[in-house]
């Protein structure tokens, strides 16, 4: 959480939602692969490529105590967070029609960014608190695998509108100098949607570039706590957060 000494998100969905979401993407790199295999059949082209991506990250959210808390808080229950990180994807798409107006295309980005520039702190002075024992917690998390489900559709003169489904990991990064049982929320993944616009254009013979900027927003997460300390009047907490990433990219890749 990027709150009180434990760092995560995570979206509660039910399963339907999580069955059909991973159908769509299926479905999705389906199609592509499809097309990939078949470009003597059908007008159009295939794209592979890397880019560079700029992003800004930035989250808040709100803990709320399950039980007392008796401990000296150096950071505030409900809090913000931010990072700048510089990170690197590829990617495959297929271009339809003689016009190459409509794209389907997959973007990975395997690297990490942490989710605030700074490990947050806090300091329990007493065991029985509503989730920890006493000890300093840290805060921190990363975003990682970070998996884009895009389409694309050009409006004129190369400039492009984008909307992706998008997926990816929060790994949480906590720390503590106490001893005995603390709580925690674990590792999770969570959904979001992208939306863009962009230019591209010719490099070359089969050689292509795009550039564009993007926001992405991800579902509220609301979630609960395990593990806490069972002295005193101790529960497990509580935790509603948002994680959104506005960014910049500059793509490069190859036709065929």
């Amino acid at each position: 959480m990027l709150l009180m000494g434990q760092v995560n998100f995570r979206k509660i969905t039910t399963n339907k939602e999580r069955y059909i979401m991973n159908n769509i993407k299926t479905m999705l790199v389906a199609l592509i692969a499809i097309f990939a295999l078949s470009t003597s059949s059908f007008a159009g082209s295939i794209g592979v490529g890397i880019a560079g991506h700029q992003i800004g990250i930035s989250a808040d959210g709100t803990e709320t105590p399950g039980g007392t808390e008796t401990g000296t808080e150096n950071s505030v229950k409900s809090a913000t967070a931010g990072n700048q990180a510089f990170v690197g994807s590829y990617f495959l798409e297929y271009n339809f029609g003689d016009s190459e107006r409509f794209t389907l295309g997959v973007d990975v980005i395997p690297g990490s960014a942490k989710i605030n520039n700074k490990t947050l702190t806090r300091v329990d002075g007493a065991s029985g608190d509503s989730n920890d024992t006493a000890g300093t917690k840290g805060a921190q998390a990363t975003i990682e695998n970070h998996n884009s489900y895009y389409a694309e559709f050009v409006v004129g003169k190369g400039i492009y509108l984008k909307a992706a489904m998008v997926q990816l990991d929060v790994k949480t990064q906590d720390t503590t100098t106490g001893t005995g049982t603390f709580g925690a929320y674990g590792d999770t993944s969570i959904d979001g949607t992208t939306y863009a616009i962009g230019q591209k254009g010719l490099i070359g013979s089969n050689g292509f570039y795009k550039i564009e900027g993007y926001t992405t927003d991800y579902d509220k997460i609301n979630l609960t706590q395990s593990g806490a300390s069972t002295t005193g009047t101790s529960t497990n907490s509580s935790l509603t957060a948002n994680l959104d990433v506005v960014g910049a990219a500059f793509r490069v890749g190859l036709k065929f």
